[in-house]
């Protein structure tokens, strides 16, 4: 029995942009991975103190929510980060990777920001089916 090693090209995409949001330059940074996203929203001075991961829990019933968990900081520090990725993954059916680091004072912007990131990830394809839903729920923060 002889056994093969197949070698495959990376999978792994990063695009890094600022945007201005109501007068707050803000830095956006997506990793694009098989079936996920790594998505950075924060100041341009780059700090990363919370993480989240959301996924999308499939049942057996043809129904499910989106489970997620705090990978980075506290509980109550990352829930900026753990809903942002709630509702991404929810909408999306990607497995989400979620960075909100609003700076100070600006953290009111994070609605704002989501939407930003969402029309990028949509124009750039990255993401599946209709996100006018996920829009609609950012507008109601």
């Amino acid at each position: 029995m002889t056994s093969s090693v197949e070698t495959t090209e990376p999978r792994l995409r990063h695009e890094m942009f600022v945007a201005d949001v109501r007068g707050v330059e803000l830095a956006f940074q997506v990793y694009h991975l098989h079936d996920q996203l790594f998505a950075y929203i924060g100041g341009c001075d780059g700090r990363f103190s919370e993480c989240a991961f959301g996924v999308k829990a499939r049942s057996s019933l043809g129904g499910g929510g989106v489970a997620t968990t705090t990978l980075l900081g506290t509980e109550a520090s990352a829930r900026a980060s753990s809903d942002a990725a709630r509702r991404l993954a929810l909408r999306s059916g990607k497995s989400i990777v979620m960075s909100v680091n609003m700076p100070a004072g600006a953290e009111e912007l994070q609605g704002d920001a989501e939407k930003v990131l969402i029309r990028y990830l949509r124009e750039n394809h990255a993401l599946e089916g209709e996100m006018n839903d996920l829009e609609r729920a950012l507008g109601g923060m």
